[in-house]
């Protein structure tokens, strides 16, 4: 029997209803929904890894990618270039994560440094784009410019 991380779980089914819904995030309710799902998501990527379990880490690391590439739209469309880079950034590292993982052997070394590249490449963007904090909620910051909306 696979045990599965209940975290990754939730995410699956929330960002299932968030990619039927749309294959690109529109409005910043989605947005904040796509990005909490990424947040479960990369968080049972971690659990796996940390007990090994490359080939578990797999299906929320896909989810982590799908939903995150869906919101490269909303930046595109609020006019924001550096955004738009940090989330192709992102989107390589997840996919050099999943290559990683894809080995014929997997190098933990090597799973440990790509995984450092994902958490800097979603840092990055937070630190421009993200403001508040856990008790607080977090949203993209009010300095940002939101055209058409």
């Amino acid at each position: 029997m696979t045990r599965r991380p209940a975290g990754w779980t939730v995410a699956i089914v929330l960002g299932t209803g968030t990619l039927a819904a749309a294959q690109k995030v529109v409005g910043p309710e989605e947005f904040d929904r796509a990005m909490k799902t990424i947040g479960a998501a990369v968080e049972g990527v971690e659990e796996a890894l940390g007990s090994a379990s490359y080939v578990e880490a797999k299906t929320p690391l896909a989810l982590a990618r799908q939903v995150l590439a869906s919101t490269r739209p909303e930046w595109e469309t609020n006019g924001q270039p550096d955004a738009v880079r940090m989330n192709r950034e992102a989107v390589a590292a997840l996919d050099a994560l999943d290559k990683t993982l894809s080995a014929t052997t997997v190098d933990a070394a090597a799973v440990t440094a790509v995984l450092g590249s994902v958490t800097r490449a979603c840092d990055a963007c937070h630190a421009t784009y993200r403001e508040g904090d856990a008790q607080t909620g977090y949203r993209i910051r009010s300095t940002v410019s939101r055209s058409g909306r």
